[in-house]
This record gives structure tokens, sequence and C-alpha cells, in this order.
């Protein structure tokens, strides 16, 4: 297998979202949404690093989803912390 920086942030963000899709407090639609995306970019990391030739396209999300779905925990939990109701929207 060959990890490089885009195999890795998409396992990252399929990872990510499966957290999101586990353990947020979204409806269910949502949740299963993020469960399949999340999978999804697992599943095509994982594939891409199995491969020994070609030409692999990355989303820029796979950079992002992991460090957005890390602020919105951290924020999270200092909403709880300081007692606040979830923002709902």
């Amino acid at each position: 297998m060959h990890w490089s920086a885009y195999t890795i942030f998409s396992v990252l963000s399929g990872v990510a979202m499966l957290g999101a899709a586990t353990f947020g407090r979204e409806p269910a639609r949502s949740r299963a949404g993020s469960a399949l995306a999340g999978a999804a970019f697992i599943a095509y990391g994982v594939y891409v690093a199995e491969q020994t030739t070609g030409t692999w396209v990355f989303p820029v999300w796979v950079f992002v989803i992991p460090f957005a779905a890390l602020a919105r925990l951290v924020l999270a939990m200092r909403r709880q912390a300081a007692g606040r109701p979830r923002r709902q929207g």
C-alpha cells in the first residue's frame, strides 16, 4: 500500500464523518448521509492506497472535513461546559 497525504486525509475525513453520524444529534436522514459519505471516503482512500499506477482525484474537502469536525466538537463541548443549550438550525 502507498499512503500519501491524500489517502490519509481521505480516511480521516471518513472517520470524522462517521463520528458525526454516530455521535451527532442531527435528524436520522442527515446522520445516514454522513455515514454513507464517511464510508465512501474511507473506501476510496483505502482503494487508492492499494493502487500502484494511475491518476486519482481527491476533492479539497478531504483536507477540510477533519478540521471542521474537530472545531465543531470543540465548540459543542464548550457550550456544554458553559451550560448553554445546543443551537438549533
